[in-house]
């Protein structure tokens, strides 16, 4: 859809929630909704107290005790890997299409049974125990014992040493990218945690800490960190960017590029009796409309469909199970300023007038997709973004809630007659002549650029005068905006500076205080830039600084949540980082009923999310499409 299609649709969609607030509405099921009850899909309760009106959602249900092992699971890739390699490379797909599947980590996210939701606890993987010193400067683990490589040359079948952990990690502490999340250096990684890594015996893995860091081991579990590979890998006995020896709930056996990866299970795998499945089948399918269609064949059975179809194809194939998102995301696209020479934006009232233009809940409804599911009968639960993403139970509160977010809460609440009487009183009556920087190439998908172009109409509309100002990716977007106040990225410290809005796509890690470190920390290796006073943005705040640090530094996570929440207001009244995409939806997915235990293990937002719930899933032969109702 074109993006005037989209404005046009945020301008009615305003219009409509308008006369909804001064009258009467009921929001209950329309008529195809209504249709669609007693289909095949709609339990109105799983067991869990929930409630479903429209009769249309499915609920995990617990059938572990019918499972039998075997068959061969039907999943779908959408793109392939250009390298499998989880250690030299960054790339999403080297780690959660193959890392995630096959190799160890040290320490993994603990997983959550329906209703429960996951709590960011870590425990061993490829460690089995976990000691903390008293001081919180040492970490020493203990190897699991069993474990054996891929029965293929070179490994042999032999068994995980310690010495496998050792390289991996000084690998990993060499030449990946974002080794700053994790090792210390005095040069580029000077508030980093592990200084040294150390093997006394055979079984055992000592992480030394220049200081304490209560991320940590939740970084080590976060699925995009570092992995366990044979030495072998560093040595020449097999090529880990083309090949994979692993040990993990699966082993890989057959890759084909563009068309394929199988796998199969490993039967000597620590957890006992899993996975129940044999093989896990994922083509590599490009194009939405051959995977929609697979889909509908029956030859495909996850979770494929975009929003927009979900309802249409519940209509035409009313034996597939309809539920909602498990957990929110984990931050939101995020605008923030430049401050070069006499930038407007060096005013926080101007900061703050561009917040009250946001309207956070027609974003939601139109870019969200809310509309439909609310004319469909259902409720898509919602939560607006603070600098602390919605996913973050415990650590995110509601910032529209005066009550528990506290004053500040009204920056979050979509206001034009505040946002001019501010650009008032800064100097600027009649807008702000500024310019609205992007990614203009395609890598970031269609949705960010609709987002960008929407989010220029809106400020525009609300008095603001923004040109827009897409950029090419490598050689523009990436040093002069989203990384042009970050040191580790610039030779030498030699930022750059700017005068506009930048729309950056802000990376989350596996904790709150991790990702806050990262993009809104001085020393961060994605530091987004701001300055109180205007000068100097490439250092940050020193009191955000400051409150980032005791944040990493606690432990007791009663204290934690209450650091990140003084954050979260901080941060609110600032305006430093406003969120371009400010709300999270648990939207839907369509499922085959084939999969049984679907979706009843949960994990953390950052987990090895496919692999780690897949364990528990089983083919469940009586079940569409399998046996055609």
């Amino acid at each position: 859809m074109a993006v005037m299609g989209y404005w046009e649709r945020v301008r009615a969609a305003r219009l409509s929630r308008r006369r909804a607030l001064g009258g009467s509405v009921a929001l209950g099921a329309g008529a195809a909704a209504l249709s669609l009850v007693g289909c095949g899909g709609g339990d109105d309760s799983g067991g869990g107290g929930e409630k479903d009106p429209s009769g249309l959602l499915s609920f995990p249900k617990d059938t572990t005790a019918q499972a039998k092992p075997g068959g061969i699971f039907k999943d779908v890739l959408t793109a392939d890997t250009t390298t499998m390699d989880p250690i030299a490379s960054t790339s999403f797909t080297a780690k959660a299409y193959v890392a995630a599947f096959t190799y160890p980590q040290l320490v993994k996210f603990k997983v959550a049974k329906y209703p429960d939701r996951a709590d960011g606890t870590v425990e061993g993987d490829a460690m089995e125990s976990i000691e903390i010193s008293g001081d919180k400067l040492q970490i020493t683990m203990k190897l699991r014992p069993g474990m054996k490589w891929d029965p293929r040359a070179p490994t042999n079948g032999r068994e995980v040493d310690i010495q496998d952990v050792v390289a991996s990690l000084e690998r990993y502490r060499d030449i990946n990218p974002f080794r700053g999340d994790i090792f210390y250096d005095a040069g580029t990684a000077p508030s980093s945690p592990v200084e040294t890594i150390q093997a006394p015996d055979s079984r055992t893995l000592v992480l030394k800490l220049k200081l304490p860091d209560a991320s940590l081991l939740p970084n080590l579990a976060n699925y995009a960190t570092a992995y366990v590979l044979p030495k072998e890998a560093f040595s020449g006995g097999f090529d880990p960017k083309g090949e994979v020896r692993g040990y993990g709930p699966w082993l890989l056996e057959d890759y084909r590029p563009s068309q394929h990866f199988i796998w199969r299970k490993n039967p000597d795998y620590y957890v006992k009796g899993r996975p129940f499945s044999d093989k896990i089948e994922r083509p590599i399918v490009t194009e939405y409309a051959q995977r929609l269609a697979q889909f509908r064949a029956g030859n495909i059975w996850t979770s494929v469909v975009v929003q927009e179809d979900v309802f249409t194809t519940k209509r035409d194939l009313p034996q597939t199970e309809l539920r909602q998102g498990e957990t929110h995301a984990s931050g939101a696209t995020s605008i923030g300023f430049g401050y070069a020479g006499n930038s407007p934006w060096k005013d926080q009232r101007l900061r703050q007038a561009l917040n009250y233009l946001l309207d956070r809940e027609t974003l939601a409804d139109v870019l969200g997709n809310r509309e439909q599911f609310r004319k469909e009968g259902v409720d898509a639960e919602t939560r607006m973004h603070s600098i602390v993403g919605a996913a973050w139970d415990g650590y995110w509160v509601d910032p529209t809630d005066e009550k528990k977010f506290g004053p500040n809460a009204k920056f979050f609440k979509y206001n034009v007659a505040e946002a001019k009487k501010l650009m008032s009183a800064a100097g600027f009556p009649n807008g702000v002549e500024s310019t609205f920087y992007y990614n203009g190439s395609t890598n970031y998908g269609a949705a960010y650029t609709r987002l960008a172009e929407t989010l220029i109409g809106m400020f525009n509309e609300g008095g603001m005068r923004l040109k827009q100002g897409p950029t090419e990716y490598q050689n523009d977007w990436l040093p002069n905006y989203h990384f042009a106040y970050t040191n580790s990225y610039h030779p030498a410290g030699q930022t750059r500076n700017f005068d506009g809005l930048a729309l950056r796509a802000p990376t989350f890690y596996a904790t709150v205080t991790q990702t806050l470190f990262t993009n809104q920390h001085k020393d961060g290796s994605r530091f987004e830039g701001c300055t109180p006073n205007g000068l100097n943005p490439n250092n940050g705040d020193p009191e955000l600084n400051s409150k980032i640090e005791r944040l990493r530094g606690e432990f007791d996570i009663g204290k934690a949540h209450a650091i990140a929440l003084d954050i979260a207001q901080f941060v609110a009244e600032k305006a430093y980082f406003i969120q371009g995409r400010p709300y999270s939806l648990l939207g839907f997915g369509l499922t085959w009923p084939v999969i049984g235990n679907y979706g009843l293990w949960r994990t953390w937002p950052t987990s090895r999310i496919v692999p780690e719930t897949a364990l528990h899933w089983w083919i469940d032969t009586s079940k569409p499409p399998l046996a055609r109702s």
